[in-house]
């Protein structure tokens, strides 16, 4: 009778210890998948962006994708070696006037170049703002499809707020994705524009 006693037991346990390892693999995949989607940070999910699955749909959204890119780049919470992967996903949403303007390394000096300067001046970007979609201009030239929006962005400077304005351009290609034509600062105290960026 012992012995009967004694494998039960042991199958009992070794039930058990399976259970155990079977909720342990669920809850450690679970685990998994929650850290590389919801949990992933800004920079992984802009480093790791699909632009063939998920190119944006509408001006506003292309424009917004490009401002998630510039707020991690000026802020510096790109590291050193992943700017260069930053600067190359980026150019996907460029139209290719402006990509053939310019070139991969000068716009990747640049953009290092202007994070000092952000870093010197003790500036860092808050958020964006975008406005209405009714307040986005569209028109038509030689049948092919523009557009021109307005964003505001929201300055923290050593610690008092600021405020810039910037205006991009961008033009429908034949898949028709919205790709960046160009950008600009507005001065707000008048309709002249600054330098292109």
């Amino acid at each position: 009778m012992k012995k009967k006693g004694a494998n039960t037991f042991t199958v009992i346990v070794s039930i058990l210890v399976i259970a155990c390892l079977i909720v342990y693999v669920v809850i450690s995949n679970q685990t998994k998948q929650t850290t590389s989607g919801d949990d992933a940070s800004e920079v992984e999910k802009l480093l790791s962006y699909d632009f063939e699955e998920d190119y944006p749909k509408t001006v506003k959204e292309t424009v917004r994708l490009h401002c998630r890119y510039m707020k991690c780049a000026y802020n510096n919470e790109f590291a050193e070696d992943e700017l260069s992967q930053m600067n190359k996903q980026v150019r996907n949403l460029y139209d290719q006037e402006l990509l053939d303007y310019n070139a991969e390394d000068a716009q990747l000096d640049a953009l290092k170049q202007d994070i000092q300067y952000y870093v010197d001046n003790k500036q860092k970007i808050v958020s964006y703002s975008y406005g209405e979609d009714s307040q986005i201009e569209y028109n038509t030239e030689d049948q092919i499809d523009y557009a021109k929006i307005r964003v505001t962005v929201l300055l923290r400077v050593d610690s008092a707020p600021g405020e810039a304005e910037e205006e991009y351009i961008l033009r429908k290609n034949d898949q028709g994705q919205w790709k960046i034509l160009g950008w600009q600062a507005v001065n707000k105290n008048s309709n002249d524009k600054g330098d292109a960026e």
